[in-house]
Order: C-alpha cells, then sequence, then structure tokens
C-alpha cells in the first residue's frame, strides 16, 4: 500500500509531464541547455577524433595506440548512450569526458582537450 504522501509525490510528478511527451524524454527536455544542436555535434565529433588520435599517438606504437583510443572511444560513446538513456545526452558527456582526457593527457593532447572541453560547453549553451 502507497502512503498518502508518495501517492500525492507520483501523482505531482506525472502531472508535471507536458502532454504528448513520453515520460522517458521529459527530463531531458531540461537539459537542452546543455546538449548540443546536431550540426554541432557533427562539428564535435570530429573534434573528439582528433583529441582521441592526439592521446593514443602517445603511446608506443603510435598508430596501434591511435587506433585502440578511437576504438575504447567509439565503445564509451555506445555505452554512455545506453545508460543515459538517449543518444544525443550521451554524446553530450562524451563530448566533456573527450575533453577532459585530453586535458589529463599531457603533450598536445592538452591544448586540444581545453579546447576540445570549451568549445562543447559553448556550444551546448548556444545551440
Amino acid at each position: 500500500m502507497l502512503r498518502y504522501g508518495r501517492m500525492r509525490a507520483l501523482l505531482t510528478a506525472v502531472a508535471a509531464i507536458p502532454p504528448g511527451a513520453p515520460p522517458g524524454r521529459h527530463w531531458l527536455d531540461r537539459l537542452e541547455g546543455v546538449v548540443p544542436g546536431p550540426a554541432a555535434t557533427r562539428w564535435l565529433l570530429l573534434a573528439d577524433m582528433a583529441v582521441l588520435v592526439l592521446v593514443g599517438v602517445r603511446h608506443r606504437p603510435r598508430v596501434l595506440g591511435a587506433l585502440v583510443a578511437v576504438g575504447v572511444g567509439f565503445v564509451a560513446l555506445n555505452v554512455l548512450g545506453m545508460l543515459l538513456t538517449d543518444f544525443f545526452l550521451g554524446l553530450a558527456v562524451f563530448h566533456v569526458a573527450t575533453g577532459v582526457a585530453g586535458v589529463v593527457a599531457a603533450g598536445a593532447a592538452r591544448w586540444a582537450g581545453a579546447a576540445l572541453l570549451g568549445l562543447a560547453l559553448a556550444l551546448g549553451a548556444l545551440t
């Protein structure tokens, strides 16, 4: 049996969902200021790949390191999309995570990671 307070909280949550919106996507609409638009996402994916390659070439052999870094990034992107139940939200988290990974890495990936992080946050706010 549900108490009155729990039932009231459930009804309040259901009432907040706009008509016609599927319940699984309602919480995503509140995060629209963080998620970049589709056109920006395409360019950010290229920047993600560049940062992953820069992180990967720090390992020997360089070509294998770059391929492994891009492969791990691809798997991480898909896992984030499944865990967060929305691919575009997972993509936004992936952009930030790739930028942080680039900043943590030394060398040329540091400035590229910082640029990607700033670009991802700016495009999320602007688009």
